[in-house]
């Protein structure tokens, strides 16, 4: 009514200083562009590592994304998505970084600086107009500071391509890389043999990584104070000697740091179950860290496939213990939602004053000692005065300013067990970059937010709100209709 009381001229005006109002607000944004991210743990921001690492350079770095125009049709979103990464770069770098976007296919000169610098001609398949098809195409990045350079061949995995941007900035930056050393498990060259794969192409990114014998065969006395951190496994057979414990508890004693993947009982692949004989017990328990021979289960569990070629059979899998029981008071949990512990053992902590707990199971744990009955088809099923909670990780710190991290499963960083919905790889990252590079790396997200983990909600209530999703809204748009109904019939 008070729109159509206004005059033809004043209608026109209002739509003239509407449409100004709409360009000078969109030339704005243009010229200033800003970006609120309400993801969930900021998926789509870079991290304040990231950021503090940009913020610190001396000189200026370089990215050039070497991308060709004739893309297949799914790549296209995710170049999009690469270059709004890089902007990010550029943003934070305040003239510090420079992004240079090069197509190789259009670009002679281009393409000679994409085969200099060792970028690979990547191929993809697809399926256009009925017809498969194969394209040869250029996505990778190449990173320049100073005299050194470092190229990510392919840029395809948005997921971790923050970590992988940001480690080689580190790793350029420093005048001299931290040196670790891993005991317990051989260097496998081959990839199908490494059951450690991901976890060293990530370490190496950027620490030195050294595998290291000091048993009675070896000729080593002792561990290289050069070492920042050690990274102790048991592999379910090797039985550590009397000298490489008092060598490892030496280095450990003059203030070393170690991470110690260590099983309280060993499960073979035939889901047998014997005590570990790895000897690492009287070590840790010197330093007031006792691992029970047990085994933690819990209701919150992983699906697990026991099938074979022929059938499949998915369960949850009571000793594949999935919790979210995080001791928030320590850096090492930054962007970290969810662990996942294959056959895990407790943790008792002796001297409270020095050592801590880092992880817990859910409330709905349980164990099994001495008798274990490890076949999915025959858990026995615990009773209520039986569940509890359960250490499974801790950390200690002596006045020595020795550093010790326990996780009593020594499958926990293995390639099998690694997946989108567990943070088990970021974990142990976010660990060794504490103990090692003062946090320099830690808390670097995956670029896509892929799992919400929900609450864990007791099994007798499960029901109830099974069933109050179900009939709530029906029941509240049947009531409002009774309603509405109701009145109009009363007038």
């Amino acid at each position: 009514m008070i729109f159509s009381k206004i005059s033809k001229l004043e209608k026109w005006l209002i739509f003239a200083l509407s449409l100004l109002v709409f360009f000078v607000s969109n030339y704005i944004v243009n010229l200033f562009p800003f970006k609120i991210d309400f993801s969930f743990g900021k998926a789509y921001s870079l991290s304040p590592s990231t950021k503090k690492i940009i913020k610190n350079l001396d000189d200026v770095l370089n990215i050039k994304f070497f991308v060709s125009s004739d893309l297949p049709l799914r790549l296209l979103p995710i170049k999009n998505e690469v270059l709004d990464f890089l902007k990010e770069y550029q943003k934070e770098g305040r003239g510090k970084v420079i992004i240079k976007v090069l197509d190789p296919k259009k670009d002679e000169k281009a393409k000679n600086q994409a085969e200099e610098e060792g970028l690979p001609n990547l191929q993809f398949s697809e399926i256009q107009q009925n017809k498969y098809q194969v394209s040869s195409v250029y996505f990778g990045l190449v990173l320049s500071y100073g005299t050194k350079k470092e190229i990510i061949p392919q840029a395809t995995n948005l997921e971790d391509l923050e970590y992988n941007i940001t480690s080689l900035i580190y790793k350029m930056t420093k005048k001299e890389l931290e040196k670790i050393a891993l005991l317990g498990k051989e260097e496998k060259i081959t990839p199908q043999d490494n059951d450690l794969l991901t976890f060293k192409k990530f370490l190496e990114q950027q620490f030195i990584l050294d595998f290291i014998d000091v048993s009675t065969n070896s000729a080593n006395k002792e561990i290289d104070k050069n070492y920042k951190a050690i990274i102790v496994f048991d592999n379910n057979q090797k039985e550590y000697d009397k000298k490489e414990v008092e060598i490892i508890k030496k280095y450990l004693n003059e203030g070393g740091k170690g991470l110690f993947f260590v099983d309280g009982v060993w499960v073979k692949e035939n889901l047998q179950a014997t005590p570990a004989q790895h000897n690492l017990f009287s070590l840790l328990n010197d330093f007031g860290i006792n691992i029970k021979k047990n085994l933690v289960l819990s209701s919150s569990a992983e699906l697990v496939n026991f099938g074979n070629q022929f059938f499949q059979f998915i369960t949850p899998y009571p000793f594949w213990i999935k919790t979210n029981y995080f001791n928030q008071n320590t850096p090492f949990f930054s962007n970290i939602q969810q662990l996942l512990y294959p056959w895990v053992s407790e943790i008792d902590i002796k001297d409270k004053k020095q050592a801590f707990s880092l992880v817990l199971t859910p409330k709905e744990s349980w164990e099994q000692k001495e008798n274990f009955f490890l076949d999915p088809q025959n858990i026995p099923e615990p009773k209520t005065q039986d569940l509890k909670q359960f250490i499974i990780s801790s950390y200690l710190k002596n006045k020595n300013q020795t550093e010790i991290v326990v996780i009593p499963s020594s499958r926990f960083i293995k390639e099998q067990y690694l997946s989108r919905t567990n943070n088990n790889l970021e974990f142990v990252l976010n660990i060794l970059n504490n103990l090692v590079a003062k946090g320099a790396l830690s808390g670097i997200k995956k670029r896509v937010v892929l799992f919400y983990p929900l609450p864990n909600i007791p099994e007798n209530q499960k029901d109830v709100f099974k069933y109050l999703n179900i009939f709530l809204l029906p029941s509240i748009f049947a009531i409002l209709g009774i309603i509405k109904l109701t009145k109009k019939s009363i007038h």
